[in-house]
């Protein structure tokens, strides 16, 4: 391993081998090296995004999708080097963007489209938006700024977000507000689990601490002590071995297949999962979370220039890619198709009314129902298959209709005051891992 990598942050994420890097030419003397390389996951890169890019500055992307494990060892073995951008989300940025900094803080002088009057406060001020969370607030603040109090260089940059919950099958489950669902004897053997610890366990512990067979408070619940963690695994040992969990699911296509084939009937599956659901004919409604302890599960995903774009003049045009691109005009309606939100929001004469360089807006139905919680102006006959990426959404005004539908989970200001946790990877991550291996194998 190089000098200098924290094996807790390399390590602990389950990522490829470190020696891999990434091809690509430096720039130099020569003037800038394209095309502009860019690594993440899919669900954060994808090619409408890249062309978007193309189109907007003549640019040409190159996408590299990898999982977050495996962006983090091509960067970390070198291929910080000669990459322009990475995404992930807040689970994986930490290691790339603090304990073995390999990215370039963006000013915010450098952002057109950055406005603190225009940009969400779970943002410009987590502190104040999000202080019902207690301690867990420092873990955001870390995520985001070089400086949590000066707040001029961003650290990781947010452009997409969600407030994951659960699915749930109408036809079997009634209306659900709390992870405690999972654990309800009403739902034995029918119930999906993820097999991420750093997701599943914590939504254990909003169970356990709500119901008082677990020490602590809501700002540990991101960050869990070694106590805490055994507390969790072994009642989700005791629950598995009981035949509460119709299966535990690693894929994102597993937890559509369980769900769509009714042999499950509620999980802690992601929006975008419960979408696909509907889309194989299987009502699925998502849940609204209770406010307090057992509230969303809430995390972002950003990007990060990396050291790679300074060698290869590339540093301006990966501000532009954020700036223009994800805070403009066309990528909320294009990520909204996926459950998420963008942190410009409340820019409404832009993202809802309003076009720039990049397209146009949501226009006012798409953005009322995906914001505000409006219905739609047209009569939605099953709720809980309806497909937002096939509706027509007008662009111009109109009036909800008393039977339309209507965004699981509600306005967004509201999903945020529901926030329960922070989604970050963990002080005692090998800790979490290793006794992790006991739920898995039970």
């Amino acid at each position: 391993m190089p000098d200098g990598i924290s094996r807790r942050n390399f390590v602990a994420y389950g990522g490829a081998a470190a020696g891999a890097a990434l091809a690509g030419c430096i720039g130099g003397d020569d003037g800038p090296a394209r095309p502009l390389e860019w690594i993440g996951p899919d669900w954060a890169v994808s090619d409408e995004q890249a062309e978007k890019m193309e189109e907007m500055s003549g640019v040409e992307v190159n996408t590299t999708i990898a999982t977050i494990g495996d962006t983090q060892a091509q960067l970390l073995g070198g291929g910080s080097e000669n990459t322009d951008v990475f995404t992930s989300d807040t689970t994986g940025s930490g290691a790339l963007t603090r304990d073995n900094p390999v990215t370039i803080p963006m000013p915010v002088d450098d952002l057109e489209n950055w406005d603190e009057e225009q940009i969400s406060d779970l943002f410009t001020d987590p502190a104040e938006r999000l202080s019902h969370l207690g301690e867990q607030v420092e873990t955001v603040n870390q995520e985001l700024w070089v400086d949590g109090e000066t707040r001029d260089e961003i650290l990781f940059s947010p452009y997409a977000y969600n407030f994951d919950a659960m699915g749930y099958n109408p036809s079997f489950v009634d209306d659900v507000s709390l992870w405690s669902a999972q654990f309800d004897e009403q739902y034995e053997g029918e119930v999906i689990v993820g097999e991420t610890a750093a997701i599943t366990i914590p939504q254990a512990i909003m169970h356990l601490l709500d119901n008082d067979m677990i020490d602590g408070e809501i700002g540990q619940l991101n960050n869990p002590t070694q106590d805490q963690l055994d507390t969790a695994i072994d009642f989700l040992i005791e629950e598995k071995e009981a035949g509460q969990f119709r299966s535990t699911w690693e894929a994102y296509g597993e937890s559509v297949t369980l769900m769509a084939g009714e042999e499950a009937v509620i999980g802690d599956i992601w929006q975008p999962a419960a979408m696909d659901v509907r889309r194989e004919g299987t009502p699925c409604t998502y849940a609204t979370m209770s406010e307090g302890i057992q509230g969303y599960r809430y995390w972002y995903g950003g990007m990060a220039t990396l050291e790679g774009a300074r060698e290869r003049q590339n540093v301006d045009q990966v501000t532009f890619l954020y700036d223009q691109v994800h805070l403009g005009a066309w990528f909320p309606g294009f990520v909204q198709g996926r459950g998420y939100s963008v942190p410009h929001y409340e820019n409404e004469e832009l993202v809802r009314d309003g076009s720039d360089d990049s397209g146009e807006g949501m226009g006012p139905e798409y953005y009322d129902w995906a914001y505000r919680g409006e219905a739609t102006y047209e009569e939605i006959d099953e709720p809980a298959l309806f497909d937002p990426l096939d509706y027509d959404w007008s662009m111009e005004e109109g009036s909800p209709d008393s039977n339309g539908g209507i965004r699981d989970s509600g306005p967004i200001e509201e999903r945020i005051d529901r926030i329960g946790f922070f989604q970050i990877w963990p002080e005692e991550a090998d800790y979490m891992i290793s006794r992790w291996e006991d739920f898995l194998s039970a």
